[in-house]
């Protein structure tokens, strides 16, 4: 069998995946640097802040939600944003790392590293991941709490091989999961129904109301109220409702954010209201929630990753 810089030609197959680095990492204002050759795909994830990054000179928008597939062998550089900088979360996947090969826990980011072009890692062809895929993450979603889990995994745990790889098989069978969802075909939607949806997106944090809604799209508050309810099965205030507290959870999922200053972010600025509705709506109050669920018992603090990875001696 022959390899070369780390490409397998052989059958592409998901047994032999296994996460061999992970951390997080808040970039600060105008800290930028660049690794010239990563041998992993990468797992990047945008919780809070914005930003951008280049992949192989193609440049790509950071925001939250974002979960960034990225290729094997690839050279990035980082671009923070000036006025808020990107809290991340990163996970490392060698697609193929040769059972009963020297188990190293670690990735090169430059040629010449420790385990650079190695015969024993590779890349494999994963059905609708090649390239940069851009997909969206919730923070209560399976996949993201598996990724938070591997972070954690690999930050305080010994690194066994055989929990390596089994993370990693999870990992890509869940990335297939959602890459699949992603990119099925949705049942047609009127346009008046599509533009309010916008329009919520955009603006849920506002509180949008249905009289405003009507006035969008020059219909009556009748109208509006059968297109959601036909269409999505909910009523319009319930969908902003869902809009908002789902950011909520996000946000006290993946910031320290304080609980009064969350529900401003979404919308429901008065503190006794958005709890009411959170617990209602989620089974739980706001602190109670994020005390069961949430990564942080403190504030979050910045990556163990090193811009050069450690020497591992042979």
């Amino acid at each position: 069998m022959s390899r070369s810089r780390g490409k397998r030609e052989t059958a592409p197959t998901l047994e032999a995946p296994a996460v061999c680095r992970a951390g997080f990492f808040q970039f600060a204002a105008r800290q930028a640097f660049a690794n010239g050759c990563v041998q992993s795909r990468g797992l990047f994830w945008c919780k809070s802040g914005r930003g951008e990054f280049e992949v192989d000179g193609v440049a790509h928008a950071l925001e939250p939600h974002d979960l960034y597939v990225l290729p094997w062998g690839r050279r990035i550089a980082y671009r923070p944003s000036a006025e808020a900088p990107m809290f991340t979360t990163h996970v490392h996947l060698v697609p193929w790392y040769r059972p009963g090969a020297r188990w190293v826990a670690n990735v090169p980011h430059e040629r010449g590293e420790a385990e650079s072009d190695s015969p024993d890692r590779g890349d494999v062809a994963w059905p609708g991941l090649a390239g940069v895929v851009r997909l969206r993450m919730e923070a209560d979603r399976p996949l993201a709490r598996l990724i938070d889990y591997a972070v954690r995994w690999y930050l305080y745990s010994p690194r066994d091989e055989s929990e390596a790889r089994a993370l990693g098989l999870l990992l890509v069978r869940e990335l297939q999961r959602k890459a699949a969802r992603a990119v099925a075909p949705a049942a047609p939607r009127p346009e008046e129904l599509e533009r309010l949806l916008v329009h919520v997106e955009r603006g849920f944090h506002l509180g949008p109301r249905i009289e405003e809604m009507a006035a969008l799209v020059g219909r009556s508050r009748s109208h509006v109220l059968r297109l959601f309810r036909r269409h999505l099965g909910v009523s319009a205030k319930r969908h902003v409702i869902d809009r908002q507290l789902r950011e909520a959870r996000e946000l006290l999922l993946s910031t320290t954010l304080p609980i009064a200053e969350v529900g401003k972010a979404v919308g429901l600025p008065d503190p006794y209201y958005f709890s009411k509705l959170f617990r209602r709506h989620v089974g739980l109050a706001p602190r109670e929630f994020r005390a069961e669920h949430g990564p942080f018992s403190t504030p979050p603090k910045p990556s163990r990753h090193r811009r050069s990875p450690p020497r591992v001696e042979a």
